[in-house]
């Protein structure tokens, strides 16, 4: 009798757990084909940093050289997002091959500026220093 109870009692738990588990994709799906719009995550974000604005901010940027920027930004993304992504490289890694193309890329963004946009941009920069020392301090 004892033998009997405990199988039914282990029966119905793993019943249980396997309704358990089944449960949330059954209700999830039920209501996903009446949504008018996609979830906020399936959604692409705005650009936090879109030439120009930011650390560009001031410098008067052409449209040539805006496009230029981006073209620079979004090919330095994709190898680093590639690079995050290897799971052959160590930590440690990554982070200098993602540290060469951050660089790389600077380089690259510098020589698109003309030399007062730089001197601009150095300047900004070392505004943007002093006011984060000055707010941490």
């Amino acid at each position: 009798m004892k033998t009997k109870s405990l199988i039914n009692s282990v029966l119905g738990v793993g019943a249980f757990l396997l309704l358990g588990s089944f449960a949330p994709t059954i209700f999830a799906q039920s209501g996903t084909q009446e949504q008018a719009t996609p979830p906020a995550a399936s959604q692409q974000a705005p650009s936090a940093h879109e030439p120009g604005e930011g650390r560009f901010a001031g410098l008067n940027l052409t449209p040539d050289q805006t496009e230029q920027i981006k073209k620079i930004h979004e090919s330095a993304k994709a190898k680093a997002d590639a690079v995050m992504a290897n799971t052959s490289l160590s930590d440690a890694d990554k982070q200098a091959k993602v540290k060469h193309i951050r660089h790389v890329a600077r380089r690259q963004t510098h020589r698109v500026l003309t030399p007062e946009q730089r001197q601009q941009l150095k300047a900004n920069h070392s505004e943007r220093r002093a006011q984060r020392s000055q707010s941490q301090s």
